[in-house]
């Protein structure tokens, strides 16, 4: 099937005009009316018959056109969504983000932007790095932010955008600690609340630790970083989270940093895109807002 064919008949049935059919298409009248006759030899039936004032359509014809022109226009109206879709101002983001990314970066950009293109809709996909990332390459995000450490492919544009720390906090059966200062072979002597292994905190955490020739061994393990606050508010450990996750129970004096004489390493959010995978306009004007207040901060 030649859906040229089908678009020029389209025309000349609309106009029952070959030259007026060939102008709206910027064509020639040859080439249009090659492509009826072809599109007649294909099917074996006459399709137009000619008048003084254009064509006329034969039987065969109108019953073509009939289903022919609904088709066009469904096939308009789903190019006038697509267009809608990607357009800047009523267009949809997907994003990927992992928890820490959301808390340390996405939720500020993101009211930023919303304040900029309030009728762009944004469909926010929470995971981990790892599942994040593989969203990102089967083309189900168009960006994807997660914290370092992670695995990424040499293939993906990697931008960072964010940097952060994490502190020890602690809380009220703990109070003691105010008054302490510990180092971090310290953490031996006091219940650890953390992330499972493979998750990307409590890597970065066996990391640190194994440079300093500690292990952390963690007497209760959380399957996501937005559970360590509340788990440590309730007194099962103290622990490491991500400053801006633990900053609003601190000042609802839930939780409280211990201090420590351990300067923790800084981590990054990265903002991630598949070069493979087209990006939407939308999603070229969040990576543009981003960008620019990277060079700003800069």
């Amino acid at each position: 099937m030649n859906y040229e064919y089908y678009k020029i008949f389209y025309y000349v049935g609309k106009h029952k005009n070959i030259t007026k059919a060939a102008a709206e298409m910027f064509s020639s009248q040859p080439a249009v009316t090659r492509a009826i006759q072809n599109l007649e030899n294909e099917l074996g039936c006459r399709l137009f018959i000619r008048n003084k004032s254009g064509v006329e359509f034969t039987n065969e014809g109108k019953t073509l056109y009939e289903y022919v022109s609904i088709a066009y226009s469904q096939l308009t109206r789903g190019e006038d969504e697509v267009r809608r879709a990607i357009d800047i101002e009523t267009g949809t983001i997907y994003i990927g983000a992992s928890v820490t990314s959301l808390h340390e970066y996405l939720f500020k950009l993101i009211n930023i932007f919303r304040n900029k293109h309030p009728k762009v809709k944004l469909k926010i996909n929470t995971g981990s790095n790892n599942s994040t990332i593989e969203k990102l390459k089967n083309g189900l995000v168009d960006l994807a932010f997660v914290s370092t450490p992670c695995n990424l492919s040499k293939s993906l544009k990697i931008t960072k955008v964010h940097s952060f720390s994490d502190i020890l906090i602690a809380g009220s059966d703990f109070a003691y600690l105010k008054e302490k200062t510990l180092e971090l072979k310290d953490l031996k002597d006091y219940p650890v609340v953390s992330l499972r292994h493979s998750m990307q905190l409590r890597q970065f955490l066996d990391d640190v630790f194994a440079k300093n020739d500690l292990a952390i061994t963690p007497d209760i393990e959380a399957d996501g970083a937005d559970l360590l606050v509340p788990m440590i508010s309730h007194n099962l450990g103290i622990g490491f989270v991500p400053q801006s996750m633990a900053d609003p129970a601190i000042s609802r004096g839930e939780v409280f940093p211990v201090p420590l004489n351990y300067t923790m390493p800084a981590r990054h959010i990265l903002m991630i895109t598949d070069p493979v995978h087209p990006q939407t306009n939308a999603s070229r004007e969040l990576r543009k807002m981003i960008t620019e207040s990277i060079t700003k901060e800069g």
